[in-house]
């Protein structure tokens, strides 16, 4: 179980928010909702342990969370962090490396999300939504029970949006838990409103 324990988070003198509690048990998602600015990112950040509450706790299964936690969650952010000059098959090499994966589990995922024909293409040359694409092929590859997902839908054209809701039904199904920020109409099973 993934809960906030009255947590608030000040930016500078600025108070983001306040008296901030939640619990989510696996099978469930929770929807961040807020204005531009109001601190959606900022809590997916302090949930993926990137920066520290001002007050309050966050607990994962009863315990305080450790370093080791990290071990169990995947944050897509809305910076997708993908090198312009490199090629799709770079980026699949890469994680290929970093994690163990085998290269064609990771080239499965691409052909889920309608990118497999664009392993030689330079990342420059991907549209917004090509690339928002490649980094959410994660999700099917590297396997983590809490995915914290910053306005995953931005930038997604409709058949994208439809494997993404896929991907975290499956997820929630396999008793994931999904935490993401977003301005669409889509409802988690808890909802935070900044």
């Amino acid at each position: 179980m993934l809960e906030g324990q009255n947590i608030a988070y000040h930016l500078g003198p600025r108070l983001l928010f306040n008296s901030l509690s939640f619990s989510l048990g696996k099978g469930e998602m929770m929807t961040i909702r807020g204005a531009n600015g109001s601190g959606k990112t900022t809590l997916l950040r302090l949930l993926a342990g990137l920066v520290q509450p001002s007050s309050g706790r966050l607990l994962w299964n009863k315990e305080k969370i450790t370093p080791h936690f990290q071990q169990s969650l995947l944050y897509v952010g809305h910076k997708l962090c993908l090198h312009p000059e490199g090629q799709v098959k770079g980026h699949v090499n890469l994680w290929h490396k970093l994690y163990g994966v085998p290269s064609q589990e990771i080239e499965k995922s691409l052909e889920a999300w309608g990118l497999r024909t664009l392993l030689d293409r330079k990342i420059s040359h991907l549209s917004q939504g090509q690339q928002k694409r490649l980094s959410l092929s994660r999700l099917l590859w590297l396997k983590r029970s809490i995915w914290l997902l910053d306005e995953p839908y931005a930038s997604l054209d409709k058949q994208g949006k439809e494997v993404l809701d896929l991907s975290i039904k499956q997820h929630l199904s396999s008793q994931g838990i999904v935490v993401l920020s977003t301005h669409d109409d889509r409802l988690g099973t808890k909802e935070i409103c900044l």
